[in-house]
Protein backbone atom coordinates (compact mmCIF):
# COMPACT_ATOMS: atom_id res chain seq x y z
CA UNK A 1 0.00 0.00 0.00
CA UNK A 2 2.64 1.97 0.90
CA UNK A 3 4.49 1.67 -2.22
CA UNK A 4 1.77 3.01 -4.22
CA UNK A 5 0.95 5.70 -2.33
CA UNK A 6 5.17 7.03 -2.38
CA UNK A 7 4.91 5.75 -6.48
CA UNK A 8 7.62 3.23 -6.18
CA UNK A 9 8.32 1.18 -8.98
CA UNK A 10 8.31 -2.81 -8.19
CA UNK A 11 11.65 -2.24 -10.70
CA UNK A 12 13.54 -0.23 -8.72
CA UNK A 13 13.93 -2.96 -5.57
CA UNK A 14 13.34 -0.42 -2.78
CA UNK A 15 13.49 -3.11 0.72
CA UNK A 16 10.83 -2.16 3.31
CA UNK A 17 13.12 -0.87 5.38
CA UNK A 18 14.02 1.65 3.33
CA UNK A 19 10.49 2.59 2.37
CA UNK A 20 8.75 2.45 6.94
CA UNK A 21 12.32 3.72 8.08
CA UNK A 22 11.02 5.15 11.73
CA UNK A 23 7.40 4.79 11.32
CA UNK A 24 6.08 2.94 14.53
CA UNK A 25 4.53 0.03 14.36
CA UNK A 26 0.69 -0.48 14.35
CA UNK A 27 0.39 -2.21 17.36
CA UNK A 28 2.41 0.35 19.43
CA UNK A 29 -0.16 3.00 17.84
CA UNK A 30 -2.66 0.60 18.97
CA UNK A 31 -1.59 0.14 22.64
CA UNK A 32 -0.64 3.62 23.03
CA UNK A 33 -4.58 4.72 22.36
CA UNK A 34 -5.38 1.93 24.78
CA UNK A 35 -2.96 2.97 27.26
CA UNK A 36 -4.09 6.71 26.93
CA UNK A 37 -7.91 5.86 27.17
CA UNK A 38 -7.68 3.86 30.26
CA UNK A 39 -5.88 6.30 32.14
CA UNK A 40 -8.39 8.77 31.16
CA UNK A 41 -11.21 6.74 32.32
CA UNK A 42 -9.74 5.92 35.62
CA UNK A 43 -9.07 9.07 36.62
CA UNK A 44 -12.75 10.56 36.06
CA UNK A 45 -14.85 9.86 38.82
CA UNK A 46 -18.37 10.58 37.59
CA UNK A 47 -18.04 7.55 34.56
CA UNK A 48 -19.10 4.11 35.53
CA UNK A 49 -16.22 2.89 33.66
CA UNK A 50 -13.62 3.88 36.64
CA UNK A 51 -15.17 0.39 38.31
CA UNK A 52 -15.35 -1.87 34.88
CA UNK A 53 -11.56 -0.62 33.79
CA UNK A 54 -9.73 -2.86 36.98
CA UNK A 55 -12.71 -5.98 37.21
CA UNK A 56 -11.18 -8.58 36.69
CA UNK A 57 -13.40 -11.72 36.20
CA UNK A 58 -13.59 -14.42 38.76
CA UNK A 59 -12.25 -17.93 37.44
CA UNK A 60 -14.70 -20.21 38.90
CA UNK A 61 -14.76 -23.28 36.20
CA UNK A 62 -11.81 -23.02 33.77
CA UNK A 63 -13.00 -24.43 29.83
CA UNK A 64 -10.34 -26.17 27.82
CA UNK A 65 -7.61 -24.22 25.89
CA UNK A 66 -5.85 -21.48 26.62
CA UNK A 67 -7.53 -19.09 29.22
CA UNK A 68 -9.04 -15.38 27.59
CA UNK A 69 -7.52 -12.53 27.86
CA UNK A 70 -8.79 -9.89 30.07
CA UNK A 71 -8.23 -5.72 29.52
CA UNK A 72 -6.71 -5.73 32.70
CA UNK A 73 -3.78 -8.56 31.45
CA UNK A 74 -3.65 -6.38 28.21
CA UNK A 75 -2.96 -2.73 30.26
CA UNK A 76 -0.62 -5.03 32.73
CA UNK A 77 1.52 -6.52 29.78
CA UNK A 78 1.38 -2.96 27.86
CA UNK A 79 2.86 -1.10 31.44
CA UNK A 80 4.91 -3.95 32.88
CA UNK A 81 3.05 -4.06 35.90
CA UNK A 82 2.54 -6.67 38.09
CA UNK A 83 -0.62 -6.34 39.58
CA UNK A 84 -3.93 -4.24 39.38
CA UNK A 85 -3.71 -2.12 42.61
CA UNK A 86 0.22 -1.56 40.83
CA UNK A 87 -1.82 -0.28 37.78
CA UNK A 88 -4.09 1.48 39.12
CA UNK A 89 -1.66 3.56 41.63
CA UNK A 90 0.07 4.33 37.92
CA UNK A 91 -3.15 5.49 36.62
CA UNK A 92 -3.85 7.96 39.32
CA UNK A 93 -0.43 10.04 38.56
CA UNK A 94 -0.95 11.68 34.93
CA UNK A 95 2.90 12.30 34.91
CA UNK A 96 3.82 8.86 35.43
CA UNK A 97 0.98 7.40 33.01
CA UNK A 98 1.93 9.62 30.09
CA UNK A 99 5.63 8.56 30.66
CA UNK A 100 3.88 4.90 29.90
CA UNK A 101 1.84 6.15 26.84
CA UNK A 102 4.67 8.04 25.37
CA UNK A 103 7.45 5.26 25.75
CA UNK A 104 4.68 2.81 24.23
CA UNK A 105 4.33 5.30 21.40
CA UNK A 106 7.59 5.69 20.86
CA UNK A 107 8.87 2.10 20.79
CA UNK A 108 9.41 0.54 17.56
Amino acid sequence: MLRRVLNVHWSSHTTNEALYGELPAVADKIAAKRLKLAGHCHRHPELSTQKVLLWEPKHGHRNRGRPRTSYVDTLKKDTGAKSASELASLMKDCDVWRYHVHSRRVAT
